[in-house]
């Protein structure tokens, strides 16, 4: 069963649920979905720069197309749509962080949750097409373990310091970025080696119907 993850605002105290992300979710944002296309990237000279380009083909407005396997920190074009509100992102992943079973223990994790060892990854979200994007639900790039499937992903309600994944879209015009992390979980024997994107404007399932973004 697909489980969609929906972000709600966040209370003092911490929660969480362990979930299966093998999607991303759009909620209520707004205005309606439009169409949109890249901003003009300009070099220092002047001229038109180039969007930077996935490891496969594209769309015919320089996004990645379904299925595009990145490299971790090459900066990739996406065609994000959500519930009301469409544009294009610029996704950078930045790193993949393995964290430790202390970093979790005051979640009070239980059962087969307290083996799991948690990975943080880390991502640059910019909007870089012309539409405004302020309050639209983008969730962040989730894990992706070493043989192919998609990691577990920690649903939090409230704070986490070690892997911050709330929302940031409060206010996100054309040019605007920020820098955010997806806390997920990888089971005894697996690694957290790569990020995915699924859902948003992309298959949601499998993970390699989507983006991928590996060493």
């Amino acid at each position: 069963m697909i489980t969609r993850i929906r972000r709600l605002p966040a209370p003092r105290a911490a929660s969480l649920l362990l979930l299966f992300t093998l999607v991303g979710c759009g909620a209520d944002d707004g205005a309606g979905p439009s169409a949109d296309k890249p901003a003009p990237r300009v070099s220092a000279s002047g001229s038109p720069e180039s969007s930077p380009s996935p490891t496969s083909s594209v769309n015919e407005d320089g996004t990645a197309k379904a299925g595009t396997k990145a490299k971790l920190g090459e900066p990739t074009l996406l065609s994000y749509e959500g519930a009301t509100k469409a544009g294009i992102l610029e996704v950078t992943v930045t790193g993949i962080e393995k964290g430790s079973k202390e970093d979790v223990a005051p979640l009070g994790l239980k059962g087969d949750a307290k083996k799991m060892t948690p990975y943080y990854v880390r991502s640059t979200i910019k909007n870089a097409g012309e539409n405004d994007l302020s309050h639209a639900a983008v969730d962040p790039p989730g894990g992706l373990l070493d043989d192919g499937t998609a990691a577990r992903q920690l649903l939090l309600i409230g704070t986490f310091a070690p892997c911050d994944s709330y929302p940031k879209t409060k206010s996100f015009p054309p040019g605007a970025s920020y820098e955010t992390c997806a806390p997920v979980f990888a089971d005894p024997g697996t690694e957290v080696t790569g990020a995915v994107w699924t859902g948003q404007g992309y298959p949601d399932f499998p993970p390699s119907s989507g983006v991928t973004w590996t060493p």
